[in-house]
């Protein structure tokens, strides 16, 4: 999913010293800070932390990772069974699982969920999950009503039938793209049904005002047998950093990110120590080139940008939470190649290769970010090193919303600040999810094309022998490394710290947090 930097890879639950206000007295209420504003609330339309935060409370899935592994657990479904040709995958539903307007969730949903998907007019990122489905493409081009490769027997079960074995397909239904939704709120609310979602997870939304709050509260009737373990959870959205630290000192924060400057005195401090978490996520930060817009069209200005910045530089400004990316996959993650070096800190040979490509002194590429000041002291560490180099990098700081939206746009951003974190623990969810031409207009914002390399991908998507299959992945990540789409950075490690009265927090490498198991003191203020 889309990882935007900013000072914590996750939204940020915090209360205040006014925890109940608006509330019960007795209340149980965690507050969240967020520098963004959630982008959608809607399951097929996000794909990015932000939006899956909140998703992931909102709504149900047939399977879900552990709290805070990467294994595969039950969640909606009671059970399933996979083909031994990994063509077929069948799952039993719990009888006990209803939508917040009161009606139960069955199989039709689940087959409902992944049409809509697979619809174009949903424009969904999620679409290219599903496709292997039988008759997808049929579907998809509205030749058919109904998707032929899903089969509802009855109430409490659906199958799968797949046109080519996918040995990670239970892993694609744990994404929030996959939630139940019911047909008749999506009908009644259209376009708004992200401001109107009903779902049949552990929360039901109570306020969305745009930038400025959101107020999700206990679904009473939820499945899972004494949770949530909280009344409600307000986010305040449009928080600094800064900000949030500050609240964090007052005690009106319960759970923050650690700010650079702050940083050295938080893990020197043994009272404060002891409050924190850390997880290695399972995500690249990049600077990706729009390789369709010159004069990254040309692989030696890429190769140059590569080579022209110091990312041990950039580790350190971040207090070294990260370490130096030398290929598209995180070290965390199966069929990661160890042997990729990537590329070193060298601004001789990049000013070599600029002068090779016939690149002027006057380059002056524009650099989008997110207007976040981790971002932005990244983006200029990252102008000072180019300059170096003769390159005059400008920094273009955009919200949240128009850069995700932006970059779907061919010949439109030619030079951003992004990351990617894994859906699920395999090679494809970073090499052909974004470097595939398939993905142009979706996932691939560099608008990366090779041949080989799609050639490849389409060779070890199928392919259930782990060693075949980490082995083709890790010959297409070496070409696409050559080709340089994108700026390789780091690898984050991400930091939270948290009040004594928060309870049973903890992160996950691979999704945001989950707050249905969390609580908090009675007394905590």
């Amino acid at each position: 999913m889309r990882f935007i930097l900013v000072a914590c890879a996750a939204l940020l639950p915090g209360c205040g010293r006014q925890r109940n206000s608006g509330f019960a007295p007795g209340a149980k209420v965690l507050r969240l800070a967020e520098v963004n504003d959630i982008p959608t609330l809607d399951p097929a339309a996000g794909y990015d932390t932000v939006s899956w935060e909140f998703e992931q409370m909102l709504f149900s899935t047939l399977v879900r990772y552990g709290r805070a592994d990467v294994k595969l657990h039950p969640y909606a479904a009671l059970s399933w069974t996979v083909s031994p040709d990994a063509r077929t995958f069948t799952f039993h539903l719990r009888h006990d699982v209803s939508f917040t307007n009161g009606r139960p969730v069955t199989s039709a949903d689940f087959r409902y969920a992944i049409e809509r998907v697979l619809d174009p007019k949903t424009s969904s990122k999620g679409m290219e999950y599903f496709r292997g489905i039988v008759g997808a493409a049929e579907f998809s081009a509205h030749r058919t009503p109904h998707l032929s490769g899903i089969e509802t027997p009855d109430r409490w079960t659906i199958s799968f039938h797949l046109a080519a074995p996918d040995p990670i397909f239970v892993d694609k239904l744990a994404m929030p793209f996959a939630s139940a939704v019911p047909r008749e709120a999506v009908e009644k609310w259209g376009n708004n049904f992200s401001r109107h979602p009903i779902g049949s997870g552990p929360f039901i939304l109570k306020q969305w005002i745009g930038g400025q709050r959101i107020v999700i509260v206990k679904n009473p009737n939820y499945f899972i047998h004494g949770e949530p373990k909280l009344d409600a959870v307000v986010g305040l959205l449009g928080v600094s950093a800064e900000l949030e630290w500050l609240k964090f000192e007052a005690g009106e924060i319960d759970v923050s990110a650690i700010p650079t400057a702050e940083f050295a005195y938080v893990m020197k401090t043994p009272s404060l120590k002891r409050l924190t978490l850390h997880q290695v996520t399972a995500a690249t930060q990049y600077l990706g080139m729009n390789c369709q817009m010159p004069p990254f069209t040309d692989v030696r200005v890429r190769q140059a940008l590569n080579y022209g910045i110091d990312k041990q530089k950039l580790i350190a400004l971040l207090n070294g939470r990260g370490v130096v990316a030398r290929g598209v996959m995180p070290p965390t993650l199966p069929g990661y190649a160890p042997d990729l070096t990537g590329y070193p800190y060298d601004p001789g040979k990049a000013r070599n290769l600029l002068a090779a490509a016939g690149v002027s002194h006057d380059f002056a590429p524009e650099l989008w970010l997110l207007a976040d000041q981790t971002v932005l002291m990244i983006g200029q560490s990252i102008q000072q090193d180019l300059a170096l180099i003769g390159v005059n990098l400008v920094l273009k700081p955009i919200a949240l919303g128009p850069l995700l939206e932006a970059v779907r746009q061919p010949h439109t951003v030619p030079f951003m600040v992004f990351g990617w974190e894994a859906d699920f623990p395999d090679p494809s969810n970073f090499l052909e999810v974004l470097f595939a031409k398939s993905q142009w207009g979706a996932n691939n914002d560099t608008f990366y094309y090779n041949p080989q390399v799609d050639s490849i991908l389409r060779e070890a998507a199928p392919i259930a022998d782990l060693k075949r299959r980490y082995a083709l992945y890790q010959q297409a990540e070496k070409i696409i490394v050559a080709d340089a789409p994108w700026i390789l950075l780091y690898n984050p490690v991400a930091y939270v710290i948290r009040q004594p009265w928060v309870h049973d927090l903890v992160l996950n490498p691979m999704r945001p947090m989950r707050l249905e198991t969390v609580t908090v003191s009675a007394h905590g203020e």
